[in-house]
């Protein structure tokens, strides 16, 4: 089966109640053609073979899209390729959202791998849930490890098997680390990414605190997903995607504080509040227009010192590297 940067039909599978297969399998990829066949090799070791595999190529100038035609003739999978102008990660997810035949969405980084039995251990834990409750969860969530050591990264989940939400693990349980999860598509379809002009990045918790207003996930003390941080991910730029992409992180500081008030002990809403107030004068939002959107008027004044203090260390990174 080959792949092009046209839009093409994808093979079906069995269908389902909501989706033609079971999993949508989304890689998000940039320049990572010497890294992928790592990934797509442990998407053949599934025991669960429901699932297509949809690549959204942002704007990759390396052999990616080689890579990905090569390895969908040889695996004889249903592979779907889409290739698109460099928007950062966010957009690429929206796509896929938009695009996925499956019920289910996981994604899939092109420097991790999948357990070998990530999405059998995926499904048997959504099948587990009455279908009468299945309406009130947004999937199943597990854990990720190191792929060197086999660690587990984080914390475990207090319960081999916990119902939930984010905003309960995150905030009041003070759960950390990556996670992964299988995520129902109509409802990330609800939730997509915002987006602003001109910026790539801007935190994942934004839709997932949106999300968690809503719906619960199961919980998991299981591995899903193996994983090795790249000197040139995510995690190793954070410090420069903050002040580069001001405007989502303003939003996910904002929404943190009108969102998860009721979770959130008093530091990390006051960590918030320097947050917004140091991304806001980044994004060029004055004072008038951050005290007019603050829901906590009180709290960001007095965090406002110390937001103008990260703003000027932020200025004097962007202008001298």
């Amino acid at each position: 089966m080959s792949c092009t940067k046209e839009n093409r039909a994808l093979a079906s599978s069995p269908a389902d109640a909501t989706g033609d297969c079971l999993f949508t399998l989304f890689i998000p990829t940039y320049n990572r053609a010497h890294l992928l066949p790592r990934a797509l090799q442990s998407i053949e070791r599934q025991t669960c073979r429901d699932f297509e595999v949809l690549v959204i190529d942002d704007g990759s100038t390396d052999d990616t899209q080689g890579v990905v035609e090569s390895w969908a003739v040889a695996s004889g999978l249903s592979v779907h390729y889409v290739w698109q102008e460099n928007a950062g990660k966010p957009a690429a997810h929206n796509e896929a959202v938009r695009r996925a035949r499956g019920r289910f969405v996981v994604i899939l980084d092109s420097d991790d791998v999948l357990a070998p039995k990530a999405l059998e251990i995926l499904q048997r834990h959504w099948e587990t849930i009455p279908p009468s409750e299945r309406e009130h969860f947004a999937g199943v969530e597990g854990l990720c490890a190191d792929l060197q050591t086999g660690d587990v990264i984080g914390d475990r989940f207090p319960q081999p098997v916990m119902d939930s939400s984010y905003l309960e693990t995150r905030y009041r349980l003070g759960i950390g680390g990556d996670k992964k999860n299988a995520m129902r598509t109509d409802v990330l379809r609800m939730y997509p990414f915002p987006l602003f002009p001109g910026e790539r990045h801007l935190p994942e918790s934004i839709v997932w605190n949106r999300i968690a207003k809503r719906y619960n996930f199961r919980y998991v003390n299981e591995i899903i997903q193996y994983v090795e941080y790249q000197p040139d991910g995510l995690s190793g730029r954070i410090r420069r995607l903050r002040y580069e992409n001001p405007r989502g992180f303003r939003l996910a500081a904002l929404e943190t504080m009108a969102l998860c008030a009721d979770y959130c002990s008093r530091l990390e809403l006051y960590r918030s509040a320097v947050r917004y107030g140091r991304y806001s004068l980044l994004a060029g939002v004055g004072l008038f227009g951050q005290w007019r959107d603050t829901p906590r008027k009180g709290l960001w004044l007095l965090a406002l010192p110390e937001a103008v203090l990260h703003c000027a260390k932020d200025l004097w990174r962007r202008h001298h590297g």
